[in-house]
């Protein structure tokens, strides 16, 4: 037996190697004052059993910031490997699921894969086929009468009610010439002097010379608000207005300044009913981020643009169900005021039923038996 003392554990492994070789036995460890002791079998014959079967130990070592940095990157690689053989299960299964469904219920399958080539999202389509009992044909009138049922409905005209709009949107969109699509409208029913317009936008170039180009030719004041403050006061010299419309400035979803509009529904602007500005040629998960982010200024509605634009209105009707948004006006082209219409459920579930049928998108049956359905739709 033979005893090495160090300052630390490796110098001390060292010391036994160089001396002993690498198969020298160890025999027990502990701390001393002067660092660590260890305790090795000079020679195998003099080893016992009873100490054979002793396990070395060695002392435990506070964790550096550089070992518990690697810990944690190890436990995270860990969770996504979990997480991908997770998913990869729930497709199988899923795909075993949906070929059983394709054998019980295949008239259900047929009406999803039908429902899906509208461009509708994965969470309606099966929202509407849950309950079907009826025949493929007989089905498929049901499924578009409880869409239309579910569709929001407009509570008021904004022409006939009046009141304080602003138009809010992501740039692009058609913000503007809507705006002067209604002043338009407003002017031939109620004239000229019970409608005033006022412009936020003071960020795109030209965006104001705009609206003053069509407010000139219809003899209605445009006025500008750089700031809250000054929107308010304008608000309140405009209080005896039948109709003030409010053209603020286009920014995208993502753009920090959202959560600061001027009509975003703070104190003093509580009288304002926003009402977004949506262009219907806009990819599913791109309109739902547009929704979510501009829902922190309070909308009343949604006003679809470039309608005659879109190749498929599935992802229009999702996003109007999912966040419970009526449809005010939709916009079928550029001239002013003809091509604003107000468009009731049935006559869009109609027209997205024939763009379908036009341009029906192709859905892959080895992802529908992979499972791997959601995940597709999602990415159109």
């Amino acid at each position: 037996m033979k005893r090495y003392i160090a300052p630390t554990m490796r110098l001390a492994m060292a010391k036994v190697r160089e001396e002993q070789g690498a198969d020298a036995i160890i025999m027990s460890s502990r701390t001393v004052a002067q660092g660590v002791e260890v305790v090795v079998a000079a020679e195998a014959d003099s080893v016992t059993a009873s100490a054979l079967t002793r396990r070395f130990v060695p002392p435990v070592e506070p964790p550096t910031a550089a070992s518990a940095h690697h810990h944690q990157a190890d436990l995270e690689r860990m969770s996504s490997e979990i997480q991908a053989v997770k998913k990869l299960l729930e497709q199988q299964l899923s795909g075993l699921a949906w070929g059983q469904n394709e054998l019980a219920e295949p008239h259900k399958v047929d009406l999803l894969k039908r429902l899906m080539r509208l461009g509708l999202s994965w969470e309606l389509c099966q929202q509407l086929v849950q309950n079907v009992e009826q025949g493929a044909d007989q089905a498929w009138s049901f499924i578009l009468q409880d869409m239309e049922g579910i569709i929001p409905k407009v509570e008021r005209d904004i022409i006939e009610s009046g009141g304080i709009i602003a138009l809010v949107g992501p740039t692009g969109v058609g913000k503007t010439t809507t705006i002067a699509k209604i002043a338009s409208r407003f002017v031939m029913r109620y004239g000229a002097n019970e409608l005033a317009l006022i412009t936020t936008d003071c960020y795109k170039i030209g965006a104001q010379e705009q609206l003053r180009t069509f407010a000139d030719l219809i003899g209605v004041p445009v006025y500008v608000a750089n700031t809250q403050g000054e929107l308010y006061a304008l608000l309140d010299a405009l209080s005896k207005k039948r109709l003030v419309l409010i053209d603020t400035a286009g920014m995208s979803q993502r753009d920090l300044q959202l959560s600061q509009q001027l009509t975003s529904g703070h104190a003093g602007a509580d009288k304002v009913r926003n009402y977004l500005v949506l262009s219907a040629a806009t990819q599913l998960n791109v309109m739902r981020d547009i929704v979510n982010s501009f829902g922190k200024v309070i909308l009343k509605g949604c006003i679809l643009t470039k309608l005659d634009e879109a190749l498929q209105l599935g992802n229009v009707i999702s996003v109007l169900i999912e966040s419970h948004l009526p449809m005010v006006y939709v916009s079928v082209g550029q001239r002013v005021p003809e091509d604003l219409q107000k468009m009731q459920p049935a006559e869009l579930i109609d027209r997205a039923v024939m763009l379908g049928q036009q341009n029906p998108i192709a859905i892959d049956d080895q992802l529908y038996r992979m499972g791997m359905l959601k995940e597709w739709v999602h990415g159109q």
